[in-house]
């Protein structure tokens, strides 16, 4: 296990890439983490957030994912090497943690292919490129089930000290102080130990007591305000939820994806999937398990979530997918020999799918803030842009990390009212387009005044006539 984890590390390690591409929540978090390091207000990032496009971010991060960072930062500045190193090692110690809670219910075969099958796969190498919460949230997320099934596992005498309880509800707190879904941990806990043992216990009490109370700590140490995300629940709808569960569903079928193919993976994926159903269902009767409710909880949070879709939503729920598939695959009731045959196909097939994956992937710089015309833009907003002015920008985040500016996002459904109600809110006399949205915008901003005062190739930047 010691050998396949450093393979992974430096697996992991060879193929880094450089750049960062332009989501937005990666410049927020660095904000965060440099207001932290100065000892500045920790939501004055200089993002001004928009209700009109509340799913651009909220108004400010939880805080536990910056203060990894901060750190960091101090000694580093803005090297995303660095930053990408330290989440490899988060990244391999969740591998580890993973590895080491599912050893329980797996043989040591199986065991040592979960956690090649997690340290290699595409779906983890392409997000360990990203400066993004996941990577620590996961590790809290594994670390308390891993500790939840270390003193709660033996049902039929599990641990009523209160040492274990309270470090349980600090893994909890961080979990939620790292990214706001860990917030399904406290309901998941209450329901496994009350199906478990048919009452209130003081474990749950104890454990959920400690979380709430580290949570008032931080609220007391780090006071901040609304974040945003509840804007979004206006938005909830029938459209939203099918969507939401169709993308969310056929996102656990990307592990199969393997760049040439995609009707294989979909069609494999989709039989793998069924099996690894049926080894949650397995594993999780009579006694279910803190793991199997979190995991039902977390996948319905997101589903409910306007916009929260796609891989990066459940990846958290990977490492658990493939335990599954991997226990139902040991527990078919064939021969010893016929276990081995469908353990070793199903390993084999994903390797090579992770190989066919990565043989189309590309592995140079990405293309992001880093470009060239990119530094140009966030130059002359630096020079041009007064500290006390606002701009309009489709990566707002992004443009308030790199030129200390306040910055407003689009709103997402963009027309004339909500253009100048967006303008009018964050009081922005400077509008920021992409050579891409000219056809769109052109018209709207002449209207209201605005004329292009710098561009280059790929930005605009616009000005009011009467503004100086």
């Amino acid at each position: 296990m010691a050998a396949l984890l450093v393979a992974i590390f430096l697996f992991q390690l060879a193929l880094m890439r450089q750049g960062h591409d332009w989501g937005g929540d990666f410049a927020q978090y660095l904000s965060h983490a440099l207001n932290l390091a100065t000892f500045q207000d920790y939501a004055d990032t200089g993002y001004i957030y928009n209700p009109d496009a509340a799913v651009i971010g909220p108004r400010a991060y939880p805080p536990i994912f910056p203060l990894f960072l901060a750190p960091i930062y101090a000694i580093f500045g803005v090297d995303f090497t660095a930053f990408r190193v330290a989440i490899l090692v988060l990244f391999v110690a969740m591998v580890a943690i993973s590895t080491s809670l599912f050893a329980r219910r797996l043989s040591a075969w199986p065991s040592l292919c979960l956690a090649g099958l997690l340290g290699f796969c595409p779906i983890f190498w392409d997000f360990n490129q990203q400066v993004i919460s996941e990577h620590l949230f996961m590790l809290w997320w594994m670390l308390t089930f891993w500790v939840y099934q270390r003193y709660r596992g033996n049902f039929d005498q599990p641990s009523q000290h209160f040492g274990p309880a309270i470090v349980t509800g600090l893994l909890i707190y961080l979990a939620v102080g790292t990214r706001t879904v860990g917030i399904v941990l406290p309901p998941a806990l209450l329901l496994t130990e009350f199906l478990v043992y048919r009452r209130l216990t003081r474990y749950a009490v104890v454990s959920i007591t400690a979380a709430i109370v580290f949570y008032a700590i931080q609220k007391f140490l780090l006071p901040i305000g609304g974040s945003g995300y509840l804007d979004q629940l206006s938005e909830i709808n029938f459209h939203s939820l099918t969507s939401n569960f169709f993308a969310d569903s056929i996102s656990f079928l990307f592990i199969w994806k393997n760049g040439h193919l995609n009707w294989l993976a979909a069609a494999t994926g989709f039989g793998l999937s069924l099996i690894g159903i049926t080894g949650f269902l397995k594993e999780s009767w009579p006694r279910p398990q803190l793991l199997s409710i979190a995991t039902v909880f977390y996948f319905l949070l997101v589903v409910l979530w306007p916009g929260a879709n796609g891989i990066r939503m459940i990846w958290p729920l990977l490492p658990g997918f493939l335990f599954w598939i991997l226990f139902a695959l040991e527990n078919v009731p064939l021969s010893t020999r016929w276990r081995s045959i469908c353990l070793t196909g199903f390993v084999v097939f994903t390797l090579a799918c992770y190989a066919g994956k990565y043989s189309s992937s590309e592995f140079g710089p990405i293309a992001g803030p880093e470009s060239p015309s990119a530094r140009e833009l966030f130059a002359e907003v630096t020079k041009s842009v007064k500290p006390e002015e606002s701009c309009l920008f489709f990566k707002p985040r992004v443009l308030a990390f790199y030129t200390q500016r306040h910055s407003v996002g689009y709103p997402i459904d963009l027309n004339h009212p909500s253009l100048n109600r967006t303008l009018e809110q964050a009081q922005a006399d400077v509008v920021i387009t992409q050579s891409e949205q000219l056809p769109e915008l052109e018209q709207l901003l002449q209207q209201d005044g605005f004329q292009i005062e710098w561009s280059n190739v790929d930005y605009q930047l616009w000005r009011k006539k009467d503004a100086s």
